[in-house]
């Protein structure tokens, strides 16, 4: 029970902060552009609860329609009101219908609108904040939070319906472009952000004489001549003093030469090796097997500056071990390791038990990446699927694709995906009710 408890309560809130970080891209790059957000949401409904901000002011005139109110001085500070609004010459909202909802049963909801006007007009709701003679100002744009904690979204106007105002699908190909790119984004430098406080944070690091323990026979470290015992002092022309100093500088090297500067009795030699890019499993890039002689703790901590250029370096280290990974996978060296959110959950409470606050950080790091790379690529109902027909209208001229026809991809792409999301759980129920780990053992 105390592991399943540690996976909820440190899965949970890390797809929140990743989820997030992603939607922060729409949400700002849309509002950049002009284009109306309605609603910022955590998590998926049905609502838990919410609240409206902002102040848009919406045109009355003589052609617009009250429902449920018998004149405009119903409308009053605070209330509840539906609008469907329209676009003026000079860019303008002016509304052509403004509905009170009703109270207790019987309430009419957003069916009362207007039907005929559902595909010209902007639909939007909010608390009226003033009422003037010839406009209200909106409190319009909804922050809720909802019952179904595993997601997010940001709801804009017209996402494919280029006849409503300020809608996404009005914008040029560019802009829109930008705005489906932008979560996938946040995504990729959430990473940097993260280990730049990582390394500004005071941490006990332990360092020390890196030795190898041991030689993999035929690995390209046995073939350069290094041996048990042997102390690492160099790497490349850099200083080695942990064992994630020698994890780095091999990784960032794989299928490249390596000179390793090293100490051997009371000489030192240089060795090149060259680092396998996929290399057996349990050997690793080099074949050696490395521990810590006479290890100490040091604590240190970087100034911004410094912390920023290492994230970077950690980031893009990352980046070269999911490339190494997926390079396995293609080559028929290792079969893909898939997890879906339970699985996940599981490996994020292992991770939190055994790493603390700074294994959490890493695994969201990781998986940040993860998230980036895969909403970024041409899957159908992701971002990435909905840029390709950006793309696609882009290599036609501006001739769109009918939005009938890219809403059927998207939703064949989401039913797929629930399909693959499913089988992936069903073996991440049968590995947890057998006791194994995704982490392995």
């Amino acid at each position: 029970m105390d592991t399943v408890l540690i996976a909820i309560f440190t899965f949970v809130p890390m797809l929140l902060v990743l989820v997030v970080v992603h939607e922060l891209g729409h949400f700002f790059t849309a509002k950049a552009f002009g284009v109306k957000v309605l609603e910022f949401g955590v998590g998926y409904p049905p609502k838990a609860w919410g609240f409206y901000t902002g102040r848009t002011t919406v045109l009355l005139d003589q052609d617009t329609v009250l429902v449920n109110a018998g004149g405009w001085g119903d409308l009053s500070r605070g209330q509840l009101v539906k609008v469907q609004s329209a676009e003026d010459a000079n860019g303008n909202l002016v509304a052509r219908v403004i509905e009170v909802p009703r109270k207790g049963r019987g309430a009419k909801g957003p069916q009362s609108l207007q039907e005929s006007g559902r595909d010209l007009y902007l639909n939007h709701e909010g608390k009226i904040r003033e009422v003037s003679g010839n406009s209200v100002v909106l409190a319009d744009m909804l922050y809720s939070l909802n019952w179904a904690p595993l997601g997010g979204f940001v709801r804009l106007a017209g996402e494919n319906n280029p006849n409503v105002p300020k809608s996404l699908a009005n914008r040029g190909v560019g802009q829109r472009a930008v705005v489906l790119a932008a979560g996938s984004f946040m995504n990729a430098i959430f990473p940097i952000v993260a280990f730049t406080l990582l390394f500004m944070v005071p941490q006990d690091i332990p360092i020390g004489d890196v030795v190898v323990d041991a030689v993999a026979t035929g690995s390209p470290a046995e073939v350069a001549g290094l041996q048990t015992g042997d102390i690492i002092i160099q790497a490349q022309g850099k200083q080695i003093e942990t064992q994630a100093d020698l994890f780095r500088t091999v990784t960032r090297y794989a299928g490249a030469e390596l000179e390793l500067l090293v100490g051997r009795g009371t000489q030192t030699e240089v060795f090149r090796v060259t680092p396998r890019q996929n290399p057996p499993e349990g050997e690793g890039p080099t074949g050696i097997t490395i521990g810590l002689n006479n290890p100490r703790f040091e604590t240190r901590s970087e100034p911004p500056w410094t912390a920023f250029s290492m994230a970077v370096s950690s980031t893009w280290e990352m980046l070269v071990l999911l490339k190494l990974e997926i390079s396995g996978w293609i080559s028929g060296d290792r079969a893909p390791q898939l997890s879906g959110p339970i699985g996940i959950a599981q490996i994020t409470g292992e991770v939190t038990a055994q790493g603390g606050l700074r294994g959490w950080v890493i695994l969201a790091i990781l998986l940040s990446i993860n998230l980036a790379i895969l909403n970024i690529l041409p899957i159908p109902m992701l971002d990435g699927g909905r840029l390709l027909f950006v793309g696609i209208e882009w290599v036609r001229g501006g001739k769109r694709v009918p939005p009938e026809k890219e809403g059927l991809v998207h939703l064949i792409g989401f039913a797929a995906l629930v399909g693959l999301i499913i089988l992936v759980s069903a073996n991440d129920i049968y590995r947890l009710i057998q006791g194994g780990s995704p982490l392995g053992g």
